[in-house]
């Protein structure tokens, strides 16, 4: 396998480029553009910092979250207003690097955009990607914050939590309180299912391969 992520900072801000077109361009749920990559800043690395409770919500935090759901960190800096990651994967297929690709998105959400970190968009590069993985994929903040709005709009004010509260209170009311709040639930996630399949949609298509970056 080759490190095509490491050691050209050329071939580093290229695929922040093609990413950079890709999430503008997006699916039908993206709108906007991304804003301007600062290519030549000077690298602002940032170090891993144990998770507070309750979450702070810093980049150094998500460092450390990401190293513990077994997904090496190389390393992450700010890129201006956003950040950039470069991960070791240990996928060996394209579920397996779906997979890291939905965790990383979900520690981003949760740990950053949730807590307000006024970061714009991570880039997420794979170092020693195998033969037809990825080189790089991004996610957006607004996406995010779109994704937890509609989450939270479909649950009251609680979000899935909330949700698995109401669950559990019908089936206790009896009195056919328990139908409706079935019917209630299954509602619920079916707008959670589908305000997380529009977010993974949007991440997943910005993901660059290496013929992208060829020619």
């Amino acid at each position: 396998m080759t490190d095509d992520s490491s050691g050209d900072p050329a071939a580093g801000r290229s695929r922040r480029r093609f990413l950079r077109t890709a999430a503008a361009a997006g699916t039908a749920a993206t709108a906007g553009c991304v804003g301007s990559l600062l290519g030549t800043s000077p690298s602002n690395e940032i170090e891993p910092v144990e998770p507070s409770r309750p979450r702070k919500g810093t980049p150094g935090e998500f460092y450390t979250l990401v190293e513990r759901n077994d997904i090496p960190v190389e390393s992450l800096r700010w890129d201006g207003s956003d950040l950039v990651l470069r991960y070791r994967s240990s996928a060996e297929s394209e579920s397996d690097s779906t997979t890291e690709i939905e965790i990383i998105t979900t520690v981003y959400n949760a740990n950053l955009v949730k807590n307000d970190a006024d970061v714009g968009m991570l880039y997420a590069e794979v170092v020693d990607p195998f033969d037809g993985q990825a080189r790089g994929w991004g996610v957006k903040t607004e996406w995010c914050k779109r994704y937890n709005a509609a989450v939270t709009g479909s649950s009251g004010d609680g979000g899935n939590e909330t949700a698995e509260t109401d669950s559990a209170d019908g089936t206790d009311g009896g009195n056919g309180t328990e139908s409706g709040n079935s019917t209630n639930e299954s509602e619920r996630m079916s707008a959670a299912d589908s305000a997380a399949m529009i977010l993974m949609s949007n991440v997943l298509n910005t993901r660059v391969y290496k013929e992208d970056l060829e020619g």
